[in-house]
Protein backbone atom coordinates (compact mmCIF):
# COMPACT_ATOMS: atom_id res chain seq x y z
CA UNK A 1 0.00 0.00 0.00
CA UNK A 2 1.21 3.62 -0.05
CA UNK A 3 3.46 5.31 2.00
CA UNK A 4 1.23 7.72 3.88
CA UNK A 5 -0.74 4.71 5.18
CA UNK A 6 1.84 3.43 7.71
CA UNK A 7 2.32 6.60 8.89
CA UNK A 8 -1.23 7.44 9.12
CA UNK A 9 -1.58 4.36 11.03
CA UNK A 10 1.48 5.12 13.12
CA UNK A 11 -0.69 8.20 14.25
CA UNK A 12 -3.54 6.59 14.74
CA UNK A 13 -2.00 4.28 17.00
CA UNK A 14 -0.37 7.30 18.78
CA UNK A 15 -3.64 9.22 19.02
CA UNK A 16 -5.10 6.07 21.13
CA UNK A 17 -2.24 5.83 22.86
CA UNK A 18 -2.32 9.32 24.00
CA UNK A 19 -6.25 9.03 24.65
CA UNK A 20 -5.53 6.23 27.08
CA UNK A 21 -3.06 8.23 29.02
CA UNK A 22 -4.80 11.12 28.63
CA UNK A 23 -7.91 9.10 30.92
CA UNK A 24 -5.80 7.69 32.87
CA UNK A 25 -4.07 10.84 33.94
CA UNK A 26 -7.47 13.00 34.42
CA UNK A 27 -8.75 9.63 36.21
CA UNK A 28 -5.50 9.86 38.91
CA UNK A 29 -5.72 13.48 39.03
CA UNK A 30 -8.96 13.80 40.12
CA UNK A 31 -8.50 11.41 42.46
CA UNK A 32 -6.11 13.17 43.87
CA UNK A 33 -7.35 16.34 44.14
CA UNK A 34 -10.53 14.90 45.72
CA UNK A 35 -8.97 13.32 48.27
CA UNK A 36 -6.45 15.81 49.08
CA UNK A 37 -9.44 18.56 49.60
CA UNK A 38 -11.77 16.29 51.55
CA UNK A 39 -8.50 15.08 53.90
CA UNK A 40 -7.95 18.46 54.36
CA UNK A 41 -11.23 19.08 55.74
CA UNK A 42 -11.60 15.96 57.49
CA UNK A 43 -9.16 17.39 60.20
CA UNK A 44 -10.41 18.36 64.01
CA UNK A 45 -12.72 21.14 62.20
CA UNK A 46 -14.76 18.82 60.57
CA UNK A 47 -18.32 18.34 61.15
CA UNK A 48 -18.52 15.11 62.74
CA UNK A 49 -15.71 15.98 64.54
CA UNK A 50 -16.75 19.09 66.14
CA UNK A 51 -20.10 18.04 66.71
CA UNK A 52 -18.99 15.18 68.47
CA UNK A 53 -17.05 17.27 70.37
CA UNK A 54 -18.95 19.54 71.13
CA UNK A 55 -21.66 17.65 72.19
CA UNK A 56 -19.50 15.88 74.68
CA UNK A 57 -18.71 19.32 76.47
CA UNK A 58 -21.53 20.68 76.58
CA UNK A 59 -25.49 20.09 78.04
CA UNK A 60 -28.61 21.86 77.55
CA UNK A 61 -28.62 24.73 79.68
CA UNK A 62 -25.03 26.05 78.73
CA UNK A 63 -21.59 25.64 76.38
CA UNK A 64 -18.72 24.22 78.46
CA UNK A 65 -15.54 26.66 78.25
CA UNK A 66 -13.73 23.89 76.17
CA UNK A 67 -16.23 24.17 73.50
CA UNK A 68 -16.70 27.98 73.41
CA UNK A 69 -12.69 27.70 72.74
CA UNK A 70 -13.08 25.18 69.97
CA UNK A 71 -15.44 27.34 68.31
CA UNK A 72 -13.73 30.44 68.71
CA UNK A 73 -10.50 28.65 67.82
CA UNK A 74 -11.59 27.62 64.75
CA UNK A 75 -14.37 30.42 63.99
CA UNK A 76 -17.54 28.38 64.56
CA UNK A 77 -20.79 29.18 65.93
CA UNK A 78 -23.06 27.26 67.54
CA UNK A 79 -26.46 27.00 69.69
CA UNK A 80 -29.08 25.15 71.15
CA UNK A 81 -32.75 24.21 70.45
CA UNK A 82 -34.85 22.92 73.10
CA UNK A 83 -38.11 20.50 72.05
CA UNK A 84 -40.19 24.34 72.78
CA UNK A 85 -38.37 26.24 69.72
CA UNK A 86 -36.25 28.29 72.11
CA UNK A 87 -32.35 28.44 72.32
CA UNK A 88 -31.12 27.44 75.79
CA UNK A 89 -27.34 29.25 74.81
CA UNK A 90 -25.53 29.93 72.18
CA UNK A 91 -22.11 30.74 71.30
CA UNK A 92 -21.25 33.89 68.71
CA UNK A 93 -24.43 32.99 66.70
CA UNK A 94 -24.10 35.74 63.79
CA UNK A 95 -26.51 38.63 63.36
CA UNK A 96 -29.65 37.69 61.73
CA UNK A 97 -29.76 34.21 63.03
CA UNK A 98 -32.76 33.91 65.04
CA UNK A 99 -32.95 32.39 68.47
CA UNK A 100 -36.56 31.23 68.40
CA UNK A 101 -36.96 28.37 65.24
CA UNK A 102 -40.48 25.96 65.04
CA UNK A 103 -40.56 22.70 63.71
CA UNK A 104 -41.58 24.14 60.03
CA UNK A 105 -37.93 25.91 60.63
CA UNK A 106 -36.18 22.94 62.35
CA UNK A 107 -37.31 21.20 58.88
CA UNK A 108 -36.01 23.36 56.54
CA UNK A 109 -32.62 24.24 57.81
CA UNK A 110 -31.93 20.50 59.43
CA UNK A 111 -29.83 19.58 55.65
CA UNK A 112 -29.22 23.14 54.63
CA UNK A 113 -28.71 26.51 55.39
CA UNK A 114 -29.26 29.16 58.25
CA UNK A 115 -29.60 32.89 56.83
CA UNK A 116 -26.38 31.44 54.27
CA UNK A 117 -24.99 30.00 56.87
CA UNK A 118 -23.96 26.52 56.25
CA UNK A 119 -25.49 24.19 59.59
CA UNK A 120 -24.69 20.98 60.47
CA UNK A 121 -26.92 19.17 63.42
CA UNK A 122 -26.70 16.42 66.11
CA UNK A 123 -30.33 14.82 67.76
CA UNK A 124 -29.77 15.04 71.65
CA UNK A 125 -31.95 13.79 74.60
CA UNK A 126 -32.54 16.99 75.83
CA UNK A 127 -32.96 18.88 71.94
CA UNK A 128 -30.64 19.38 68.79
CA UNK A 129 -27.57 20.84 68.55
CA UNK A 130 -26.57 23.37 65.84
CA UNK A 131 -23.11 23.91 64.55
CA UNK A 132 -22.87 26.51 62.03
CA UNK A 133 -19.94 27.50 59.61
CA UNK A 134 -18.85 30.87 58.18
CA UNK A 135 -20.43 31.11 54.77
CA UNK A 136 -19.37 29.65 51.14
CA UNK A 137 -17.26 27.13 53.32
CA UNK A 138 -19.00 24.40 52.41
CA UNK A 139 -21.86 23.78 49.55
CA UNK A 140 -25.21 21.36 51.07
CA UNK A 141 -27.09 19.36 48.79
CA UNK A 142 -30.43 20.37 49.52
CA UNK A 143 -32.66 17.28 47.60
CA UNK A 144 -33.51 14.71 50.36
CA UNK A 145 -33.58 11.98 47.90
CA UNK A 146 -31.76 10.02 44.75
CA UNK A 147 -33.50 6.90 43.08
CA UNK A 148 -31.40 3.84 43.93
CA UNK A 149 -31.79 2.53 40.78
CA UNK A 150 -30.01 5.88 39.85
CA UNK A 151 -27.57 5.52 41.71
CA UNK A 152 -26.61 1.85 40.79
CA UNK A 153 -26.54 2.68 36.74
CA UNK A 154 -24.60 5.67 37.31
CA UNK A 155 -21.18 3.72 36.85
CA UNK A 156 -22.37 1.60 33.69
CA UNK A 157 -23.60 5.75 32.91
CA UNK A 158 -20.29 6.73 32.60
CA UNK A 159 -18.82 4.05 30.80
CA UNK A 160 -20.82 4.22 28.00
CA UNK A 161 -20.09 8.01 27.94
CA UNK A 162 -16.87 7.40 28.16
CA UNK A 163 -17.11 5.05 25.22
CA UNK A 164 -18.96 6.78 22.98
CA UNK A 165 -16.54 10.04 23.57
CA UNK A 166 -13.65 8.16 22.48
CA UNK A 167 -15.81 6.52 19.84
CA UNK A 168 -16.54 9.94 18.34
CA UNK A 169 -13.23 11.40 19.09
CA UNK A 170 -11.71 8.06 16.89
CA UNK A 171 -14.84 8.79 13.84
CA UNK A 172 -13.70 12.70 13.85
CA UNK A 173 -9.71 11.27 13.59
CA UNK A 174 -10.94 8.41 10.84
CA UNK A 175 -13.13 11.18 8.50
CA UNK A 176 -10.10 13.67 9.32
CA UNK A 177 -7.59 11.09 7.68
CA UNK A 178 -9.59 9.97 4.97
CA UNK A 179 -9.98 13.28 3.72
CA UNK A 180 -6.14 14.17 4.14
CA UNK A 181 -5.63 10.73 2.75
CA UNK A 182 -7.91 11.38 -0.40
CA UNK A 183 -5.87 14.27 -1.06
CA UNK A 184 -2.33 13.49 -0.95
CA UNK A 185 -2.56 9.63 -2.52
CA UNK A 186 -2.93 11.60 -6.04
CA UNK A 187 -0.17 14.01 -5.11
CA UNK A 188 1.84 11.25 -3.85
CA UNK A 189 1.44 9.12 -7.12
CA UNK A 190 1.96 12.15 -8.66
CA UNK A 191 5.59 12.67 -6.96
CA UNK A 192 6.63 9.14 -7.41
CA UNK A 193 5.66 8.99 -11.41
CA UNK A 194 8.30 13.03 -11.16
CA UNK A 195 10.89 10.74 -9.31
CA UNK A 196 10.73 8.12 -12.38
CA UNK A 197 11.21 11.12 -15.02
CA UNK A 198 7.38 11.19 -15.76
CA UNK A 199 4.94 13.80 -16.37
CA UNK A 200 2.19 13.95 -13.28
CA UNK A 201 -1.50 13.71 -14.09
CA UNK A 202 -4.29 16.25 -12.99
CA UNK A 203 -4.00 16.89 -9.34
CA UNK A 204 -6.84 17.92 -6.80
CA UNK A 205 -7.32 21.05 -5.59
CA UNK A 206 -8.99 21.44 -2.25
CA UNK A 207 -6.88 22.05 0.76
CA UNK A 208 -3.72 20.79 -0.47
CA UNK A 209 -4.10 22.88 -3.69
CA UNK A 210 -0.65 25.00 -2.75
CA UNK A 211 0.99 21.64 -3.01
CA UNK A 212 -0.75 20.00 -5.98
CA UNK A 213 0.09 23.65 -7.70
CA UNK A 214 3.69 22.89 -7.06
CA UNK A 215 3.93 19.35 -7.94
CA UNK A 216 1.83 20.00 -11.24
CA UNK A 217 4.71 23.09 -12.04
CA UNK A 218 7.59 20.53 -11.37
CA UNK A 219 5.48 17.77 -13.79
CA UNK A 220 5.16 20.82 -16.43
CA UNK A 221 8.53 21.30 -16.44
CA UNK A 222 9.64 18.13 -16.50
CA UNK A 223 7.33 16.91 -19.48
CA UNK A 224 9.03 20.31 -21.21
CA UNK A 225 12.09 18.65 -20.45
CA UNK A 226 11.32 14.91 -22.34
CA UNK A 227 9.29 16.07 -24.83
CA UNK A 228 12.83 18.76 -25.48
CA UNK A 229 15.26 15.82 -25.39
CA UNK A 230 13.14 13.42 -27.63
CA UNK A 231 12.92 15.64 -30.12
CA UNK A 232 16.63 16.13 -30.04
CA UNK A 233 17.58 12.75 -30.21
CA UNK A 234 14.85 12.38 -32.84
CA UNK A 235 16.54 15.21 -34.66
CA UNK A 236 20.15 14.34 -34.02
CA UNK A 237 18.86 11.24 -35.57
CA UNK A 238 17.27 11.88 -38.46
CA UNK A 239 20.74 14.67 -39.77
CA UNK A 240 22.79 11.36 -39.03
CA UNK A 241 21.00 9.26 -41.18
CA UNK A 242 21.53 11.00 -44.54
CA UNK A 243 25.39 11.20 -44.71
CA UNK A 244 25.33 7.39 -42.59
CA UNK A 245 23.67 6.04 -45.89
CA UNK A 246 25.81 7.54 -48.29
CA UNK A 247 28.94 6.55 -46.49
CA UNK A 248 26.80 2.76 -46.63
CA UNK A 249 25.99 2.69 -50.24
CA UNK A 250 29.30 4.17 -51.45
CA UNK A 251 31.51 1.66 -49.00
CA UNK A 252 29.21 -1.21 -50.23
CA UNK A 253 30.25 0.04 -54.00
CA UNK A 254 33.43 0.04 -53.58
CA UNK A 255 33.80 -3.58 -51.72
CA UNK A 256 31.56 -5.12 -54.24
CA UNK A 257 33.68 -3.29 -57.03
CA UNK A 258 35.75 -6.15 -58.75
CA UNK A 259 38.72 -3.81 -60.02
CA UNK A 260 38.58 -2.12 -56.71
CA UNK A 261 42.31 -2.93 -55.00
CA UNK A 262 41.64 -6.35 -52.13
CA UNK A 263 42.87 -4.02 -49.40
CA UNK A 264 40.22 -1.18 -50.11
CA UNK A 265 37.64 -3.62 -51.16
CA UNK A 266 38.07 -5.05 -46.98
CA UNK A 267 38.20 -1.47 -45.66
CA UNK A 268 34.83 -0.15 -47.23
CA UNK A 269 33.46 -4.08 -45.95
CA UNK A 270 34.51 -3.31 -42.72
CA UNK A 271 33.21 0.50 -42.90
CA UNK A 272 29.96 -0.94 -45.00
CA UNK A 273 29.39 -3.26 -41.42
CA UNK A 274 30.39 -0.68 -39.04
CA UNK A 275 27.58 1.58 -40.60
CA UNK A 276 24.95 -0.77 -40.47
CA UNK A 277 26.28 -1.48 -36.65
CA UNK A 278 25.62 2.49 -36.29
CA UNK A 279 22.74 2.42 -38.22
CA UNK A 280 21.26 0.41 -35.68
CA UNK A 281 22.33 2.01 -32.54
CA UNK A 282 20.57 5.11 -33.94
CA UNK A 283 17.48 3.32 -34.49
CA UNK A 284 17.55 1.50 -30.99
CA UNK A 285 18.40 5.03 -29.51
CA UNK A 286 15.35 6.91 -31.07
CA UNK A 287 13.22 3.93 -30.09
CA UNK A 288 14.68 4.10 -26.43
CA UNK A 289 13.63 7.76 -26.58
CA UNK A 290 10.15 6.84 -27.30
CA UNK A 291 9.39 4.26 -25.48
CA UNK A 292 11.13 6.14 -22.59
CA UNK A 293 8.47 8.81 -22.91
CA UNK A 294 5.67 7.28 -24.10
CA UNK A 295 5.71 8.23 -27.35
CA UNK A 296 5.57 4.95 -29.37
CA UNK A 297 1.98 3.96 -29.72
CA UNK A 298 1.21 0.44 -29.29
CA UNK A 299 -1.02 -0.97 -32.28
CA UNK A 300 -1.95 -4.60 -30.44
CA UNK A 301 -3.28 -7.02 -32.31
CA UNK A 302 -4.18 -10.53 -31.83
CA UNK A 303 -1.13 -12.78 -32.46
CA UNK A 304 0.69 -15.88 -32.68
CA UNK A 305 4.13 -15.74 -31.06
CA UNK A 306 5.30 -18.82 -33.35
CA UNK A 307 4.91 -16.22 -36.36
CA UNK A 308 7.00 -13.83 -34.48
CA UNK A 309 9.66 -16.18 -33.27
CA UNK A 310 10.60 -17.54 -37.01
CA UNK A 311 10.97 -14.33 -38.46
CA UNK A 312 13.07 -12.88 -36.01
CA UNK A 313 14.92 -16.09 -36.29
CA UNK A 314 15.27 -15.76 -39.63
CA UNK A 315 15.96 -12.15 -40.31
CA UNK A 316 18.86 -12.50 -37.52
CA UNK A 317 20.41 -15.53 -39.60
CA UNK A 318 20.22 -13.25 -42.81
CA UNK A 319 21.74 -10.17 -41.00
CA UNK A 320 25.06 -12.75 -39.70
CA UNK A 321 25.30 -15.91 -42.33
CA UNK A 322 28.81 -16.63 -40.28
CA UNK A 323 28.84 -20.40 -39.90
CA UNK A 324 30.15 -19.89 -36.68
CA UNK A 325 26.50 -18.52 -34.88
CA UNK A 326 23.99 -21.72 -35.13
CA UNK A 327 20.50 -21.33 -34.29
CA UNK A 328 18.10 -24.23 -32.85
CA UNK A 329 14.41 -23.85 -32.45
CA UNK A 330 11.66 -25.82 -30.44
CA UNK A 331 8.27 -24.98 -30.71
CA UNK A 332 5.79 -27.11 -28.82
CA UNK A 333 3.12 -27.81 -30.23
CA UNK A 334 0.65 -25.94 -27.39
CA UNK A 335 2.81 -22.84 -27.97
CA UNK A 336 2.44 -22.90 -31.96
CA UNK A 337 -1.64 -22.39 -31.82
CA UNK A 338 -0.89 -19.99 -28.84
CA UNK A 339 -1.51 -16.27 -29.26
CA UNK A 340 -1.33 -12.77 -27.78
CA UNK A 341 -2.46 -9.21 -28.15
CA UNK A 342 0.44 -7.50 -28.70
CA UNK A 343 2.74 -5.44 -31.12
CA UNK A 344 3.86 -7.60 -33.70
CA UNK A 345 6.35 -5.23 -35.16
CA UNK A 346 7.95 -4.03 -31.31
CA UNK A 347 7.47 -7.63 -30.17
CA UNK A 348 9.75 -8.91 -33.28
CA UNK A 349 11.93 -5.95 -32.99
CA UNK A 350 12.49 -7.50 -28.67
CA UNK A 351 13.15 -10.85 -29.75
CA UNK A 352 15.46 -9.65 -32.73
CA UNK A 353 17.50 -7.68 -30.10
CA UNK A 354 17.90 -10.29 -27.57
CA UNK A 355 19.01 -12.71 -30.72
CA UNK A 356 21.34 -9.79 -31.77
CA UNK A 357 22.85 -9.82 -28.15
CA UNK A 358 24.08 -12.95 -28.14
CA UNK A 359 26.24 -12.72 -31.21
CA UNK A 360 27.41 -9.19 -30.43
CA UNK A 361 28.34 -10.69 -27.17
CA UNK A 362 30.25 -13.98 -28.70
CA UNK A 363 32.46 -12.64 -31.60
CA UNK A 364 33.71 -16.16 -31.32
CA UNK A 365 30.65 -17.44 -32.45
CA UNK A 366 28.15 -19.47 -30.09
CA UNK A 367 24.78 -21.73 -30.47
CA UNK A 368 21.48 -20.27 -30.11
CA UNK A 369 18.83 -21.92 -28.98
CA UNK A 370 14.87 -20.96 -28.98
CA UNK A 371 12.62 -22.14 -27.18
CA UNK A 372 8.55 -21.37 -27.48
CA UNK A 373 6.59 -23.08 -24.47
CA UNK A 374 2.93 -21.98 -23.32
CA UNK A 375 0.68 -22.80 -19.92
CA UNK A 376 -2.80 -21.81 -19.55
CA UNK A 377 -2.25 -18.11 -18.93
CA UNK A 378 1.49 -17.61 -20.35
CA UNK A 379 3.21 -17.85 -23.39
CA UNK A 380 7.47 -18.23 -22.93
CA UNK A 381 9.78 -17.71 -25.38
CA UNK A 382 13.72 -18.90 -23.81
CA UNK A 383 16.72 -17.64 -26.06
CA UNK A 384 20.11 -19.05 -24.62
CA UNK A 385 22.93 -19.25 -25.85
CA UNK A 386 26.63 -21.34 -24.90
CA UNK A 387 28.70 -18.36 -25.21
CA UNK A 388 30.97 -16.24 -23.01
CA UNK A 389 28.14 -15.38 -20.85
CA UNK A 390 27.89 -12.11 -18.86
CA UNK A 391 30.55 -11.26 -15.66
CA UNK A 392 28.46 -10.55 -11.86
CA UNK A 393 29.06 -7.20 -12.45
CA UNK A 394 27.49 -7.02 -15.83
CA UNK A 395 24.62 -9.14 -15.00
CA UNK A 396 23.70 -6.80 -11.96
CA UNK A 397 23.91 -4.31 -14.31
CA UNK A 398 21.24 -5.60 -16.20
CA UNK A 399 19.02 -6.57 -13.42
CA UNK A 400 19.74 -2.57 -11.86
CA UNK A 401 18.65 -1.43 -15.73
CA UNK A 402 15.32 -3.50 -14.94
CA UNK A 403 14.65 -2.28 -11.78
CA UNK A 404 15.20 1.51 -12.67
CA UNK A 405 14.37 1.65 -16.13
CA UNK A 406 12.73 5.08 -16.59
CA UNK A 407 16.10 6.58 -15.27
CA UNK A 408 17.35 7.77 -18.65
CA UNK A 409 20.67 8.20 -17.62
CA UNK A 410 20.83 4.24 -17.26
CA UNK A 411 19.07 3.00 -20.15
CA UNK A 412 21.18 5.07 -22.73
CA UNK A 413 23.98 3.70 -21.20
CA UNK A 414 25.52 1.46 -24.03
CA UNK A 415 27.47 -0.72 -21.77
CA UNK A 416 24.57 -2.23 -19.86
CA UNK A 417 23.29 -3.32 -23.39
CA UNK A 418 20.77 -1.39 -24.78
CA UNK A 419 19.69 -3.50 -27.43
CA UNK A 420 18.16 -5.93 -23.76
CA UNK A 421 16.78 -2.58 -21.74
CA UNK A 422 14.69 -1.97 -25.53
CA UNK A 423 13.33 -4.83 -25.30
CA UNK A 424 12.85 -4.82 -21.28
CA UNK A 425 10.70 -1.60 -22.02
CA UNK A 426 9.04 -3.24 -24.94
CA UNK A 427 8.25 -6.51 -22.98
CA UNK A 428 7.07 -4.20 -20.22
CA UNK A 429 4.94 -1.81 -22.30
CA UNK A 430 2.51 -5.53 -22.92
CA UNK A 431 2.02 -6.23 -18.97
CA UNK A 432 5.18 -9.06 -19.64
CA UNK A 433 8.18 -9.62 -18.28
CA UNK A 434 11.67 -10.51 -19.28
CA UNK A 435 14.11 -12.03 -16.93
CA UNK A 436 17.91 -12.82 -17.35
CA UNK A 437 20.66 -15.68 -15.89
CA UNK A 438 23.95 -16.13 -16.26
CA UNK A 439 24.99 -19.65 -14.87
CA UNK A 440 28.58 -20.01 -14.12
CA UNK A 441 29.72 -22.15 -16.06
CA UNK A 442 29.12 -19.61 -18.80
CA UNK A 443 26.22 -18.88 -21.40
CA UNK A 444 23.02 -16.34 -21.58
CA UNK A 445 19.76 -16.76 -21.03
CA UNK A 446 16.70 -14.36 -21.68
CA UNK A 447 13.27 -15.44 -20.58
CA UNK A 448 10.00 -13.81 -22.18
CA UNK A 449 7.00 -14.44 -20.06
CA UNK A 450 3.73 -12.92 -22.19
CA UNK A 451 -0.10 -13.03 -21.38
CA UNK A 452 -2.23 -15.69 -23.39
CA UNK A 453 -5.33 -14.29 -25.18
Amino acid sequence: MKSLRPYIARNLAFFAALMVALLAFNAAAFGIFFSGAVAHEAGDASPVAMLHAIEDTTSASEASPEAKSKLRENGLWALFIKPDGDCSWSVDAPEGVPLHYTLQDVARFSKGYISDYPVFTRVTDAGLLVLGYPKDSYMKITGNYIPMRAVQALPSFLVVMAFLDVGCLFLAYWLSKRRTLSGLEPIEDAIEALGTGKAAHSLPKGTLANLSESVTRASDLIAKQNEARANWIAGISHDIRTPLTLIMGNAERIASDPSAPSDASGRAALISAQSAKISNLINDLNLASQLEYDMQPLHKAKVMPSKIVRKAVADAINACPETRYSYEMEIEQEAEKAAVECDERLLGRAIGNILQNSVTHNPQGCRIRIGLNATDEHVLITIEDDGAGAAGEGLLALLKSQEHASSTDENLDLRHGLGLQIASRVIRAHQGNLSFAAPVEGGFKTVVQLSRC
